[in-house]
């Protein structure tokens, strides 16, 4: 083990020293009904072909009148096979000359998606070969702008069976204590930390550790690019994490070198991963549309100052502000200066009593009631638990509010994957309306059938699926032996136990809190023009990845104008 610690050392230490059958997109609703004109074009290389970074980001932008382009399904790998980011480069070259702009992810382009970012079967030589597409591009567009997001590695490592879900859980604490053993002075935690060094094996950490570090030079080198001009825009967002670990080091190296490089304005570093894509397409948008609407925040529960949510390293009210920059919204404290109140469904105050809870929920509630009754633009996100909706809150939201008036809901991921979701689909949206009906209606219309759908979806998928068939479906997976991180042969029996089960969430939601409901679908002046949902037409559920833990929901609403 000698030689991994003087790798860490070297990488970390120093450093502070000095400072899931195959997702098609031929398949999905969004592609069934081509879309008007759009207002612009942009080529989006998404970090893998999961919905949550292919489906959401897509349809969050056409909601706003955007369209994105994807590579096609066959570039962009599945689950454990990598996609082929050589492929994917000369792809983005091919579409220079007819979209207005570029977001990249470099972990699919550089190594084939973020499953495979996690391993060392890409070299660092190959992985720079792939990235300088993006120097290519530049040279072909100088003045396109281009969007560029990475990782920051995690803890862990994938989990794809009972024997990787135990290094899930060594590996991720053996990072977290090699940074408080050696970095931090916490010794009286060496003794666990030597005994997780006896117990995984050599290999597992070499590969991992190899990653690590070639995963920061990337890094360090993108943001060599935004000083150079390469790159517009640059996003590291920390995948799961927590207060200590490896990441630490190289997070703070990142930190220093923007600042050094005087390039802080053009270089984000939060806690996320999913939802980036969706941020830098809302970026985008609002950039092209000229409008960066204001956003104010408010918690139903604790203040995001006092809670660092599970796999973050920052307080919470941190990530929000730099999701809203980077989406290119404007933050704002009063209500009343702002274009959109981003309510934040956040867990109970410190000391507080289940009782005490309740009755903030109620207000939570409440408040969205009248603000929506006002006029507001109202998004909001659930963070209280983590992969999943607040039971109570989806229960008071169905009593209360009517749902379609909403800018956005999302509760399926950690709390930055929610927040910045959100974020991304309610700007877009908001400055779509902002903008005018001067768009024409067809495009008018998509945008709105868009929106609803995606509102729809999110709120079967993170509600229905999270806290109720996917527990079934577990059921299922055990009944037959199987292996629900890795289904194998038994995949398409449990994809269509899945679609059978959600199926009815999808019509009762429909018919009980969106059919024949109204909602604005345009501007001119102050007047306001609305439209009316009128049919689901149709509706598409499976498992995305041959695994349980996430799952495609995709309604197809028919909006009328009035």
């Amino acid at each position: 083990m000698k030689k991994l610690r003087v790798v860490i050392s070297t990488l970390a230490m120093a450093a502070l020293v000095t400072g899931m059958v195959p997702y098609t997109q031929t398949s999905t609703v969004a592609a069934k009904k081509a879309s008007p004109k759009p207002i612009a074009k942009v080529a989006l290389v998404p970090l893998d072909d999961r919905p949550v970074n292919t489906y959401f980001p897509q349809m969050s932008a056409r909601a706003g009148g955007v369209e994105a382009i994807m590579p096609d399904e066959d570039m962009l790998g599945h689950f454990m096979t990598p996609g082929d980011g050589e492929e994917i480069g000369d792809w983005l070259i091919k579409q220079a000359s007819k979209v207005d702009g570029s977001v990249i992810s470099v972990s699919m382009l550089a190594y084939g998606g973020l499953v495979a970012s996690r391993t060392d079967q890409q070299s660092y030589e190959d992985a720079l070969s792939n990235i300088e597409a993006i120097k290519r591009l530049r040279d072909k567009n100088s003045k396109k702008p281009i969007y560029v997001f990475d990782t920051i590695q995690r803890l862990a490592v994938t989990a794809t069976d009972p024997e990787t879900l135990k290094y899930y859980e060594q590996i991720r604490e053996w990072a977290i204590l090699y940074d408080e053993v050696h970095n931090l002075g916490m010794t009286e935690k060496k003794d666990r930390l030597d005994q997780l060094e006896r117990e995984i094996p050599e290999s597992v950490l070499e590969d991992y550790l190899n990653a690590r570090e070639r995963n920061h030079k990337i890094n360090s080198l993108l943001i060599d690019w935004v000083e150079d001009g390469t790159i517009d825009y640059l996003v590291l967002a920390q995948d799961d994490a927590a207060p200590t670990g490896l990441h630490r080091a190289e997070r703070e190296t990142l930190v220093k070198k923007a600042k050094e490089l005087d390039v802080e304005d053009r270089v984000a570093i939060f806690p996320g991963a999913d939802e980036v894509g969706t941020v830098l397409l809302s970026r985008f948008s609002l950039n092209e549309m000229r409008i960066h609407p204001k956003v104010a925040v408010e918690y139903s529960g604790i203040d995001g100052s006092e809670w660092t949510a599970p796999f973050e390293d920052t307080t919470f009210d941190v990530n929000v502000e730099k999701h809203i920059i980077a989406a290119g919204g404007k933050p704002v404290r009063d209500e009343d200066d702002a274009d959109i109140v981003f309510m934040i469904n956040s867990p109970k105050k410190k000391g507080q009593s289940n009782a005490e809870r309740r009755e903030d929920l109620d207000e939570f509630v409440e408040e969205i009631h009248d603000l929506l009754e006002e006029g507001k633009q109202v998004a909001i996100t659930d963070v209280t638990i983590t992969n999943k909706a607040d039971p109570e809150l989806i229960e008071r939201l169905q009593e209360e509010v009517k749902l379609p008036e909403l800018f956005a809901y999302t509760a399926w991921g950690t709390a930055g994957n929610n927040m910045g979701s959100a974020l991304g689909q309610a700007l877009q949206r908001s400055a779509f309306l902002e903008k005018g009906n001067q768009f024409g209606v067809p495009l008018t219309v998509d945008a709105a059938e868009t929106h609803i759908n995606l509102l729809l979806s999110s709120f079967v998928n993170d509600h229905h699926y999270r806290n109720e068939v996917m527990a079934e479906a577990r059921n299922l997976v055990k009944e037959l032996n199987g292996n629900e991180w890795n289904l194998g042969d038994d995949y398409d029996e449990v994809n269509d136990f899945v679609s059978d089960a959600l199926t009815p969430h999808v019509e009762e939601w429909y018919e009980n809190y969106f059919a024949n409901q109204s909602l604005v679908i345009g501007k001119r002046g102050k007047n306001t023009f609305e439209g009316e949902i009128v049919e689901l037409t149709d509706r598409e559920i499976k498992l995305p990845w041959e695994r349980l833990f996430e799952v495609f929901v995709g309604p197809e609403v028919k909006i009328e104008r009035e």
